[in-house]
Formats: C-alpha cells, sequence, structure tokens
C-alpha cells in the first residue's frame, strides 16, 4: 500500500514538472502585451513600439502595446504587478520606476517585491526643450533668463518622474523654485511647450529630437556629461554653467513578482537579441540613444541600485509628492 502511494505521489510530481516545463518551453503561444504607463507619444511608448516589432518577428505571436497612463506611471506599473506571472504581461519601464518610490511612499506596489526586473533596452540624454520663442541666443543666456525670472513653469509626467526630477535639479541649480505641471506623458507636455503654454520640458532625446529639427521646440542642452552625437551642437548642462548635472533615461522590461526564471532566460535573451539589429541600433541612435543589452542578474542591479540613488537625490533636493 505505501509503495503504491509512494508512486502515485510520484507521478503527480513528475507530471507538475513536466507541464510546468511544457508551458515555459512553449512560450509564448498567444500574443504578450507590454503595458506602457504613459500616453501615447512619449520616448516609452515610441520605444516600445520599436521592440514590439522585433519581437513580434522572433516569437511568431503578437506584441500589443497597452498605454495606461497616469500617477507619474502607478497605473500602469499597479496593473502589471496584479498580473499572471506568466511572462505575457510585461511593464516597459523606465528611470522613472527607479524615482516614484522616492517621493510616494504610498505607491500601489513594492517596486522590490512585486516585480521580476527581466531585460534592459536602452538608454538615452534629455534634452532641455524650450517654446519656439523661449529668449537668449545661446544655452548660457537662456539658464540666465531661467535664474532670473520668477513664476516660470516646466512640463512634467508625474511627481517622481524622471522630468520631475530633472527639473527640480534644475531649479536648485539656479536658484529659482520652478513649478512643475504635471501631464499624463510626454507627448502632451511637448505639445504644450510648443504651444507656449508653459515654459520647457525636459524629454528624452528620441523624443525631442523631431522637434528640435522641425523647428517646433527650440533645443537648449543635454543632461549628459557629454555632447550627443545625435545633435552635437547642442552643449551639456555643465557646460552651460550648470556644475555637476547629470541625468539619463534607461528603458527596461519588468514582469509581475516571482516570474519563471527560465521564461526570464528567456524574453532576456529574445530582448538582447532584437537590441543588435540594425534596425533598433539605428532607430535609436538616429534620436542620441543607444540600445544595451544586460543579463537579467545585472538589469535587476541597475533597478535596485537605481531605488537607492533617487531616494538619496530626493533627500537631498528636498523633491516630494506634496
Amino acid at each position: 500500500m505505501k509503495n503504491t502511494f509512494g508512486l502515485f505521489f510520484k507521478k503527480i510530481i513528475f507530471l507538475s514538472v513536466l507541464t510546468a516545463s511544457s508551458a515555459w518551453a512553449a512560450f509564448p503561444d498567444k500574443p504578450v502585451t507590454l503595458v506602457v504607463p504613459f500616453a501615447p507619444g512619449g520616448s516609452n511608448d515610441i520605444v516600445a513600439r520599436q521592440l514590439a516589432k522585433q519581437l513580434t518577428a522572433q516569437w511568431g505571436q503578437p506584441v500589443i502595446i497597452e498605454n495606461k497612463p497616469g500617477a507619474g506611471t502607478a497605473i500602469g506599473a499597479a496593473y502589471v504587478a496584479k498580473q499572471r506571472n506568466d511572462g505575457y504581461t510585461l511593464l516597459v519601464a523606465s528611470s522613472t520606476f527607479t524615482m516614484a518610490p522616492a517621493v510616494n511612499p504610498k505607491l500601489p506596489f513594492d517596486p522590490v517585491k512585486d516585480f521580476t526586473p527581466i531585460a534592459m533596452i536602452g538608454e538615452v540624454p534629455l534634452a532641455l526643450a524650450a517654446k519656439p520663442n523661449a529668449p537668449g541666443k545661446d544655452a548660457k543666456e537662456y539658464f540666465e533668463y531661467l535664474k532670473r525670472t520668477p513664476n516660470l513653469n516646466y512640463g512634467a509626467t508625474g511627481v517622481g518622474s524622471i522630468q520631475h526630477f530633472a527639473g527640480v535639479m534644475l531649479s536648485q541649480a539656479l536658484g529659482n523654485n520652478m513649478a512643475a505641471v504635471q501631464y499624463k506623458g510626454g507627448g502632451p507636455a511637448m505639445t504644450d511647450t510648443m504651444g507656449g503654454h508653459i515654459e520647457f520640458s525636459i524629454g528624452s532625446m528620441t523624443q525631442v529630437l523631431p522637434q528640435f529639427r522641425n523647428g517646433t521646440l527650440r533645443g537648449i542642452a543635454v543632461t549628459s556629461t557629454e555632447r550627443s552625437d545625435a545633435a552635437p551642437n547642442l552643449p551639456t548642462f555643465q557646460e552651460a554653467g550648470i556644475k555637476g548635472y547629470e541625468i539619463q533615461q534607461w528603458w527596461g522590461l519588468l514582469g509581475p513578482a516571482n516570474v519563471d526564471p527560465k521564461i526570464q532566460d528567456f524574453i532576456n535573451a529574445s530582448v538582447n537579441k532584437a537590441l543588435k539589429s540594425e534596425d533598433l541600433i539605428q532607430f535609436l541612435a538616429t534620436d542620441g540613444g543607444k540600445t544595451k543589452p544586460m543579463s537579467v542578474a545585472d538589469f535587476t542591479q541597475l533597478v535596485h541600485g537605481g531605488l537607492k540613488r533617487w531616494a538619496a537625490v530626493a533627500k537631498q533636493t528636498g523633491i516630494s509628492a506634496q
């Protein structure tokens, strides 16, 4: 009798392992959704759509973009955190994912416990985009204008977003308390900057370069420590007199907590393969970005390290959700 029960339970365990193995081996056997926590038109959305094309071709399954903007990316992130951890719903995260928790301790998720970092996509500097008729003949004069002019405002994409941090860091460097106007995505913020409703926005090069080229926005400076090959005429913030200023945008994929390691590795390998495609490399390079293949472990370290870094910056600058 004992042997019979022993064999029965061994079969149950074997079948469970076989079923789990078959599930990941068949991945993906249905459409995969990439959730973008911003409105269409921002850099996350643009990059996600390019990556989706590559993954669709690799997997033979549709990779769908679903925009869930609002609350500084919290709506989209919270949605993904509650989905099944089978790899079919992924968050297109950015630097903002590591920044928002630093200013909002009441987020509806835990950025460490509720997510699985899976794959890095790439990175790009930000650039300050001013309204077309902005004053000053160069970046130094424009920053002097910002420094001496009261009651200025700028566009950000939610409290604790990278644009918000970038604006607060600039305000502190200039000694002028400029007000952030929060939008649901970089696209709407740039539209209001073009219309002169706000003074400027700081957005990724991927998003703002087309507007710089067609003259609907005026490029002032880039946030990296070196000039961008995509816009070599734009000085860095540091060259324009903002000492020590540096911030860059990254994008990556995260799943809900406890995604099967084999699915993590499969998605990571697929993304890294996509990042080596000339189409994606050239797409990002055209607008100042670059692909950055990374292992699951290295990307996890980047995300968790970023959470600590921006918590320290928030404390130093006094940025908060209030």
